[in-house]
């Protein structure tokens, strides 16, 4: 039975949660150099000498338990400074991301979801402002990762709704507790939410969705275990990087992309078996990345190395050994079957 006391805590990490400090930063050729801007009022970012008006902005943000600091985040963040074609922005919601008293799982679900959709319509509100003060949205490509893809494509839905429409939305592994199966009760990130959204899937199953729900959802070294090669097996620590690493992935191929643009190119086909059996993967291919294909439709499958660097440019576009292995296996089986069968088939 729960005390007074208890229930006080709770109330209390209800209030400290729902604390608004969300802010947007703008970096200035390094991670260590940045200006914070309110959601409130962003518009002083559309004078400040870390956006450049001639360039396109890329705006990024973190999911559930992210940190500005993160190696995630860091990658991202150096891996588009280090380009020098991009404004670089990042969402700061580690207040509202973060795991209180209640621990990961009900945090996660009490404070952390709703904090996603409310700063997700913050930011779209923040993103209408500095729209009518002259920034310019039709060169704006939003990225988020895990519960911050969802944060993302509740900003461009709300942003829909009031007559804005975002160009594009990257998902990198969009969280997949509370979004599908038997218990979903919330609706994330899907193709109705900009213009283009192009999805990346690097542990679906796990901690990222399953569902195709992109203009186009890019399936890196699909497997049943939705797991990335390289990436530790067995059971690890909660939230440890290596019980994130298959999820963390996604983010690390896209860094990886912004200095190899061909490094990730993937396969069309309607499911996976399809794509494993395909004549000549390279038939219809996109590259994963900024050089993606937004007229493209589908979903794209690909593989990497287990290691960095993960590009295999067009080897990667056919399946992994191991699902070489599986298919010439069952292509002999097959093969067989039909040697047994056919006497009797001719009898018949």
């Amino acid at each position: 039975m729960c005390t007074r006391k208890t229930w006080s805590l709770v109330f209390l990490a209800a209030l400290l949660d729902f604390i608004d400090a969300a802010s947007i930063r703008c970096y200035q050729g390094s991670m260590s150099n940045y200006t914070s801007f309110s959601l409130d009022d962003p518009t002083p970012l559309l004078s400040s000498t870390c956006l450049d008006h001639s360039l396109p902005t890329v705006l990024y943000t973190f999911g559930y338990r992210g940190k500005t600091d993160g190696p995630a985040t860091t990658a991202m963040i150096n891996g588009y400074i280090a380009t020098k074609k991009r404004n670089v922005l990042l969402l700061d919601w580690e207040e509202e991301a973060k795991s209180g008293i209640l621990g990961i799982s009900l945090s996660y679900a009490m404070f952390a979801l709703p904090n996603c959709k409310r700063v997700g319509q913050e930011l779209g509100a923040a993103l209408q402002k500095l729209d009518q003060a002259g920034f310019q949205t039709d060169k704006l490509h939003l990225i988020g990762h895990s519960l911050g893809a969802h944060l993302m494509g509740y900003t461009g839905r709300w942003s829909r709704e009031q007559g804005i429409t975002i160009p594009r939305i990257t998902g990198l592994d969009p969280a997949r507790a509370l979004f599908e199966g038997l218990f979903s009760i919330q609706s994330g990130l899907d193709r109705s939410c900009a213009k283009f959204v192009d999805i990346v899937h690097t542990n679906p199953g796990n901690y990222g969705s399953t569902k195709s729900t992109g203009s186009v959802d890019i399936w890196p070294n699909y497997s049943s275990d939705g797991m990335q090669p390289g990436c530790p097996v067995g059971k690890q620590e909660m939230f440890s990087w290596d019980d994130l690493c298959s999820h963390n992935r996604a983010v690390l191929y896209v860094v990886e992309s912004l200095a190899n643009g061909t490094a990730f190119p993937a396969a069309a086909a309607g499911s996976y078996g399809e794509w494993i059996a395909l004549d000549d993967p390279a038939n219809d291919t996109i590259y994963l990345g900024d050089l993606v294909n937004i007229r493209a439709r589908g979903n794209y499958f690909l593989s990497t190395n287990a290691q960095a660097p993960f590009g295999m440019g067009m080897e990667g576009l056919e399946a992994n050994n191991q699902t070489r292995k599986r298919r010439q296996s069952t292509f002999q089986l097959n093969n067989l079957l039909t040697i047994i069968r056919s006497p009797f088939s001719e009898a018949t």
